[in-house]
């Protein structure tokens, strides 16, 4: 995900300076990728493998009418909580739509929600809890208003983190300014306008909205727990405590019903720039992805209090990264400390190591400049734990984003894996990893050499037949951004597409507030199914809206 408010890790400008910087139990298609790929072919995908489902072409909204999603044959769609909307709570819906999760709706949660009217007992009820990557806004009627709210006050100033003896001054925008000749970047004003909301639909067909956390920043993706909350990640390692804010970088809590929701950070569970999480449900364990480029490492959380509830994680534990200790395959080889500086930004279809996990001293350290990184020409501004996990030793990836869990595997997807047209590391179309849970077996099931094959998959979700769903992160030529699916051989091909193209005359048919826009470039976010299996969620960031999609699913691994 980008977002350059709350994420001052990316997309910064430096004046004059020298630089600165899923679901339990599936066994289908993807367990059989293990066995696949120790036969497969190295090298890189380059075009789209051929869809189970059949072409794409573009279907009307069942809500406004409107063309939004090119689908195949079979499949329809409902719209529902586009930014602006006015929520059940009375609120508008927040913008900026990102990562999202389908929670447990127990009879309990629906009576103190005041649903009775939509306890069904056949599980057509889903509670999705959605992401705002949001950064600072202005007033307080901007800010995701919530029964838990983590930073209430407004902010007021720069940021000044040294490289050395060098003063690096960060403000708005995010601006970084190394030169002391110059003037302050622009300051730091607003309030924390990241949050969470609660969606409840019946089937595909949206019913109720309500905020459930608020006050944090950049609330990026996050992760299900097996006990009935989200864990919203903030991506972003701004420290707006010495301006009148808070600290930001955490992970938080969000519950089925919001006043339960916990607005206390995670701490255990590191200060990075969070993406998403992805619980083992055998051990308690949680794996989560850090999205900062060349600058991220994998990170396992062992919390000590295994009750699995609501807070048991805030009770601390052992936050470790992943170091890579046997290399088993490679398509270049390299020697053990280069696999771990430099080969993962880098892969090729078949890569396979063995990891060890290693302990953390202070999941809460300070950001660090750090310079002569690979595929970084400038310094770059690395999270504490990470620079900890980096002087260790631990694997360097590139922007780790989306992160599922099926039978006893995680599937981790790096966004930009591979190289650029100037052969950078780390600055290519991505990949997807597969690690073994039990034998820490981490190996490359997925790796685009082609915009055409995956532009940069970023969120990612595992469907009840065994199918990886892979929201990209940016559109091909003309065409939009896609929902990828991968195969049982590993190889991605188009579900649908991006179509939400909105003039002024869409806009107002639809009875919607969003500026018109062409917003087919705009990534998809979120994939999550329904318990059942039968519609799968997902968001577009932007202008903000929610999609239901349901359909012949069976016809496919999807």
């Amino acid at each position: 995900m980008n977002s350059p408010l709350s994420s001052p890790t990316r997309r910064y400008l430096l004046q004059r300076s020298a630089g600165v910087v899923a679901a339990n139990g599936l066994l289908c298609a993807l367990g059989a990728l293990a066995s696949r790929h120790a036969v497969a072919a190295v090298g890189k995908q380059t075009v789209s493998a051929r869809s189970p489902y059949g072409p794409i072409a573009p279907v009307r909204d069942g809500s406004t009418g409107l063309p939004l999603l090119a689908l195949p044959e079979g499949f329809e769609y409902r719209s529902y909580g586009w930014s602006g909307d006015t929520m059940t709570d009375g609120r508008p819906t927040p913008d900026s739509h990102d990562g999202m999760g389908v929670l447990r709706v127990t009879r309990g949660d629906s009576d103190s929600l005041g649903l009775r009217e939509h306890d069904r007992p056949d599980g057509s009820v889903s509670l999705v809890v959605r992401n705002h990557e949001r950064g600072l806004v202005a007033t307080t009627a901007d800010v995701v208003q919530a029964p838990s709210m983590y930073s209430t006050s407004p902010v007021d100033g720069i940021i000044t983190i040294f490289y050395g003896t060098l003063p690096i001054r960060i403000g708005a925008g995010p601006t970084f300014v190394g030169d002391t000749t110059l003037p302050d970047p622009p300051r730091f004003v607003g309030y924390a306008g990241g949050g969470t909301t609660n969606l409840l639909f019946l089937g595909n067909r949206g019913v109720l909205s309500t905020s459930s956390l608020g006050g944090t920043l950049g609330n990026c993706a996050g992760g299900a727990t097996t006990w009935g909350s989200w864990l919203t990640c903030e991506e972003t390692i701004v420290d707006f405590s010495l301006i009148n804010g808070k600290k930001h970088g955490y992970v938080f809590e969000a519950a089925a019903i919001p006043a339960r929701s916990i607005a206390t950070p995670i701490v255990g569970m590191g200060r990075f720039v969070h993406e998403a999480v992805a619980l083992d449900p055998a051990t308690g364990d949680v794996y989560e992805t850090e999205d900062n480029r060349n600058l991220s490492v994998l990170y396992r959380y062992r919390p000590r209090n295994t009750a699995r509830r609501l807070g048991a994680l805030q009770q601390g534990g052992t936050l470790q990264a992943a170091r890579i200790v046997t290399i088993v395959r490679q398509a270049r080889s390299s020697t053990l400390a280069e696999a771990n500086n430099e080969a993962l930004l880098n892969p090729d279809i078949g890569d396979e190591y063995v990891v060890e996990w290693v302990n953390i001293a202070d999941p809460d350290a300070s950001p660090v400049f750090v310079a002569g990184q690979p595929g970084l020409e400038t310094l770059g501004l690395s999270a504490g734990p990470t620079y900890q996990a980096l002087s260790n030793g631990c694997a360097r990836m590139s922007r780790c984003e989306g992160i599922a869990y099926s039978d006893d595997r995680m599937f981790i997807v790096d966004t930009t894996a591979g190289v650029d047209d100037r052969e950078r590391k780390g600055r290519g179309e991505g990949a997807v990893w597969e690690l073994h849970l039990r034998t820490m077996h981490l190996r490359a099931v997925f790796v685009s050499g082609s915009q055409t094959a995956g532009n940069n998959p970023d969120n990612a979700t595992v469907s009840p037949r065994g199918g990886l769903v892979l929201c990209e992160d940016g559109g091909l030529g003309d065409g939009g951004s896609r929902l990828l699916g991968l195969n049982e051989d590993g190889e991605a091909y188009v579900f649908c597409r991006n179509e939400v193209n909105l003039s002024a005359n869409d806009v107002a048919t639809a009875g919607k507030i969003v500026a018109p826009f062409d917003y087919r470039g705009i990534e998809f976010a979120g994939a999550c199914f329904d318990r059942q299996g039968s519609v799968l969620f997902v968001g577009i960031l932007r202008p903000g809206i929610t999609f239901a999609i349901k359909g012949p699913w069976t016809l496919g691994n999807l």
